[in-house]
């Protein structure tokens, strides 16, 4: 199978890196060395069934075809030995003479630019040497991208001004009739299709499926991007992030915290709107929305914190004291959990609940799992003792634990009689990432990282007693955009106008006191990529690259109409725009190694 790179100015020259989604295959163009000793051995553990996929480091791997790059398929043996450049060099050296002519470099320009000696061919030192500049001038440029100025810096004026706002918010909590409680249930990469409530027949999951049955299934829900921290920027905020510059992951816990990266301190969050309207509010879990001081969850609306501040953190007690930006911490005091972290987070939200119990309460669950690292303890391995791999054996004893933690919470909620006045959501983050190898999206193309829907369309339940029907499913695409004002038009607050929310409350769709659909359009942004659903179409563009496709007949994406429907296309297009146009530029830049990878035969960069 040969996989075409075209040439052109943004990729003189890109040798292959290999990753796999479980059903839909793209092909990786570029990546960092970094990224490839960081992924090989999750490749390593690959399905027989994805086994094909080019599997090539970034040294060399050139074949020529009508004036293309091409990168030679390799087997897993090739790409975990220490001659895969050179064998790669051969398979493009069709001659065997040991190095590359203008017959087998059909690109003029690119030969040329390889060919450092000018003896008209070019050698692998040659070939070699050409990657490496190309790679120091792609990181040269990606350092004069970032600033090392604090993006958002403490602004006490900012702070007086959203306070004042906020400030005309009534208490809800004051009357007789004390409103819901509210218990937000946020997974992190958790595969589409590893839920049972989604089909899934090696993952029992009886808590979160009983919360589907028992409330509303939301078939066609998205989440504002495809990566862990803007997505949770969209969901604490009620706004495409877009709008105050979050379109990419803050990157690393150290990076993160030099540079202030955060969730903009003017932002309200939803936090802030209950604690306003006289909830006790905790969170319990990840936050990985800025590590600074006017980052913190209590500086954003809640009266208390159990968790850690990054992006990832290891489920297993730390061995030594860590970072205050990556440190498991409780308010603002570090310290080392000696549980199994998806059974501590759970403890501390019963614990809350069973505290407050007489009042009006937010639990904010944020869980890192099941983010990597996979790890899991023998309790839950032993739950799956068939399966021989022992990181998909890991993977779903962390599901397992996870579901386990759903139903601590919900059984805390039924032992104090408070589960009839509870407003419970189970959502997750992003789709599940297709680089672990462990995860599945179902029918859903690709997975986390990418605007198709295995990245973007994820599982979310909503139960409310007395509001929602048992067993409805809604249709309709809704967001996690719709969860803020959801939320508070259950328990009876009134968003002031200076707060401009993207979403809808959804009870009166559900209910059928609203007809039509939530919302018209969606849009995703993320970098050259971007997204756009309206009715059934849904475009996908990296560049100038469309794939359009028709989801009512095609779910799994696999039919591209972009070229048999320019119209639509072109529409689609003219809407993203209009809508770009009200949003600010990305506070920060994407992750330097921004690989591109083959979708359909087009090119995809990603953007992280």
């Amino acid at each position: 199978m040969n996989h075409a790179l075209r040439s052109g100015s943004r990729q003189d020259f890109r040798p292959y890196h290999r990753d796999h989604p479980p059903q839909r295959k793209p092909k990786l163009l570029a990546s960092s060395a970094t990224s490839w000793r960081a992924s090989r051995a999750a490749f390593a553990r690959c399905p027989k069934r994805i086994a094909s996929i080019t599997r090539i480091p970034i040294l060399l791997a050139i074949l020529l075809s009508s004036g293309n790059l091409f990168a030679q398929n390799k087997t897993k043996q090739d790409s975990l030995s220490p001659s895969t450049a050179n064998t790669a060099f051969t398979n493009a050296d069709k001659n065997g003479d040991g190095k590359l002519g203008p017959d087998e470099i059909k690109n003029e320009a690119l030969f040329q630019r390889m060919d450092a000696d000018s003896d008209g061919f070019v050698t692998t030192k040659e070939a070699l040497a050409h990657s490496k500049r190309r790679r120091a001038r792609e990181n040269a440029a990606a350092a004069a991208e970032v600033s090392n100025d604090p993006v958002f810096p403490a602004k006490p004026e900012g702070e007086a001004a959203k306070r004042k706002l906020l400030s005309t918010i009534p208490s809800v909590t004051s009357g007789d009739k004390r409103p819901p409680n509210i218990v937000l249930l946020f997974s992190d990469d958790l595969g589409y299709g590893d839920l049972s409530l989604h089909g899934s027949k090696k993952l029992p999951t009886p808590h979160i499926d009983a919360l589907g049955n028992q409330g509303v299934r939301f078939s066609n829900a998205y989440v504002t991007a495809a990566s862990c921290s803007p997505s949770r920027a969209g969901l604490m905020s009620g706004r495409y992030q877009q709008r105050f510059g979050f379109e990419f992951n803050t990157a690393g816990g150290a990076i993160t915290h030099r540079l202030h990266r955060g969730l903009d301190p003017s932002v309200v969050t939803m936090a802030d709107v209950l604690k306003q309207a006289g909830y006790v509010t905790g969170m319990f879990g990840k936050w990985h929305l800025g590590t600074q001081p006017q980052f913190h969850p209590q500086t954003r609306g809640f009266d208390e914190f159990y968790g850690f501040l990054a992006g990832a953190h290891s489920f297993f007690p730390a061995k030594a004291p860590q970072p205050f930006h990556s440190t498991i911490m409780r308010d603002k005091s570090p310290l080392i959990e000696p549980e199994y972290l998806t059974d501590a987070l759970a403890r501390e939200t019963v614990r809350f609940i069973g505290e407050n119990r007489g009042k009006a309460f937010f639990a904010y669950v944020p869980f890192n799992a099941v983010h990597t690292p996979i790890e899991a303890t023998k309790k839950y391995q032993n739950r799956f003792p068939n399966e021989s791999d022992e990181t998909k054996r890991d993977y779903y004893a962390m599901t397992s634990a996870l579901d386990d933690a759903v139903g601590s919470i919900v059984a805390a909620l039924n032992k104090h009689g408070l589960s009839e006045n509870t407003l419970i959501i189970f959502v997750n983050d992003n789709g599940g990432p297709i680089y672990t190898g462990v995860q599945s999206n179902g029918p859903l193309k690709l997975g986390k990282l990418f605007l198709f829907e295995g990245g973007i369309r994820v599982p979310m339940v909503i139960k409310l007693p007395g509001k929602f029907d048992p067993g409805t499913v809604y249709d309709h695409p809704t967001s996690t955009l719709d969860l803020f004002p959801t939320i508070c038009a259950a328990v009876g607050i009134k968003v002031p106008s200076g707060i401009k929310l993207d979403g809808v409350a959804l009870t009166p769709f559900v209910n059928g006191q609203s007809t039509g659909a939530p919302h018209e359009t969606l849009f995703w942004s993320n970098g050259p990529n971007i997204a756009v659903r309206r009715g059934n179409w849904k475009l996908v563009k990296s560049y100038e690259n469309a794939w359009l496709f028709d989801l009512a007949k095609d779910l799994g994406e696999s039919k591209n109409l972009a070229k048999s429907e320019p119209k639509i296309v072109e529409q689609l297009e003219r809407a993203y725009q209009e809508w770009r146009f009200q949003m600010s530029k990305p506070a920060w830049p994407s992750k330097p190694n921004r690989r591109k990878v083959e979708v359909d035969g087009l090119e995809y960069e990603m953007n992280i």
